[in-house]
């Protein structure tokens, strides 16, 4: 098998869901993203031209979460067998909203500071990484992964793909429009 043959994609919410995710988004206060090193410290040299973020809890978390499960599942079921048979949980979704001129830098989400216990101390690293797009109505903000691949979402799909070092990954930067889109970990 080839690392590509590892990338997935599913379609876990329909337009309407994701045109009203996307509206109760915007009632929401975003704040820049910030790329965080192995101790948690921040790094505003990493990223260029960053979108917004949140990470709070919103009023549709638990859609965008609920429609996860199932693509996870299967994920695991076509992929992983049979060396990778089980998973524990996923992370709770973060939203991106990206505006002109915005990009994300290339980088893997070989992160761990999402996963720590009541105490602060880590309890391993994704193994699946999650992202999704709410909506498609924009130019640019192509998801490249390798040299040559590209990936344009449709509202409403997301890929998964294995979440270490063989995946770097970026968002090519917007050129018309807003791009919303959300992330999240499995582990």
């Amino acid at each position: 098998m080839q690392l590509t043959d590892y990338i997935m994609r599913y379609t876990v919410l329909d337009k309407t869901t994701c045109k009203n995710v996307i509206h109760q988004l915007d009632k929401e206060e975003w704040s820049k993203h910030t790329f965080v090193d192995y101790d948690d410290n921040f790094d505003d040299e990493i990223q260029k031209s960053p979108c917004l973020t949140l990470t709070k809890p919103t009023p549709v978390d638990k859609i965008v979460m609920d429609s996860l499960y199932d693509a996870i599942h299967e994920y695991v079921t076509i992929k992983g067998m049979p060396f990778f048979t089980k998973w524990a949980g996923y992370s709770n979704v973060k939203y991106n909203k990206y505006g002109v001129g915005n990009q994300m830098e290339k980088h893997a989400d070989h992160i761990y500071s999402i996963f720590r216990n009541n105490a602060g101390v880590p309890k391993g690293i994704p193994i699946l990484s999650i992202i999704g797009a709410l909506n498609d109505d924009y130019e640019g903000g192509e998801i490249e992964m390798f040299k040559d691949t590209k990936i344009n979402l449709k509202a409403g799909e997301v890929i998964i793909f294995p979440s270490v070092f063989l995946y770097p990954h970026k968002v090519c930067e917007l050129t018309k429009g807003d791009r919303y889109s959300f992330v999240s970990w499995v582990y």
